[in-house]
């Protein structure tokens, strides 16, 4: 169980001393990449739907649908590490006594329970979209990988329109949870010895 644990630490949570002290959890710098190339995916669907409706782009249609079809592998195989990594910061935060808690009740001694059930339901939602982004792309790579030029149907198309949007609002919420509610900041490492070297300084400052 140890080492289960000293894995979920290291892997999930980012808690690690080498190369390095690290400062921060895993899954910010993990979310990147199949943002990236989600919104490549969905953007590639919808401009294939729309061109095809009207006309345009004759040329390079062919071109538009194997891009497409590769953003959303690459897409669903990035975001494995992604999702893993925020569901465990999500725990973290919702469970009694959760590391992102107990940081709430240092920087928000009186209004840390109200917080705390916000930034609960805004993981949520960012959760939920993400995972309805990640059946969409699944489907996409499933139901196109027989078809020439990987060309989305009228379906693939459709969810590409209606996920773009929802992947930018699920996007938006993640920036909420750490700008706005301060997930996860300063509180490993370097970085949460200087937070608490700041708490003390203060305490002796006003005492």
């Amino acid at each position: 169980m140890g080492i289960i644990r000293n894995l979920y630490d290291t892997i999930e949570l980012g808690h690690f001393e080498w190369p390095f002290r690290n400062s921060h959890p895993t899954h910010p710098a993990t979310v990147h990449f199949p943002l990236a190339f989600l919104t490549a995916a969905y953007s590639c669907d919808s401009i294939y739907g729309v061109a095809v409706r009207y006309g345009y782009l004759s040329k390079y249609l062919a071109d538009i649908s194997r891009f497409g079809y590769i953003s959303h592998v690459l897409g669903i195989i990035t975001s494995l590490p992604s999702m893993t990594s925020g569901a465990a910061e999500f725990w973290e935060l919702y469970k009694a006594g959760g590391i992102n808690r107990k940081d709430k009740e240092q920087t928000n001694p009186k209004s840390h329970g109200e917080v705390v059930d916000a930034s609960v339901k805004i993981g949520i939602a960012h959760g939920l979209l993400n995972t309805a982004a990640l059946g969409v792309s699944t489907y996409a790579a499933l139901s196109r990988r027989r078809v020439p030029n990987f060309a989305p149907g009228r379906l693939s198309m459709a969810l590409g329109m209606l996920t773009l949007p929802g992947l930018a609002v699920s996007a938006a919420l993640g920036g909420e949870l750490v700008y706005g509610k301060g997930v996860g900041v300063a509180r490993m490492g370097k970085a949460k010895d200087e937070k608490m070297h700041g708490f003390d300084e203060y305490k002796e400052k006003n005492t």
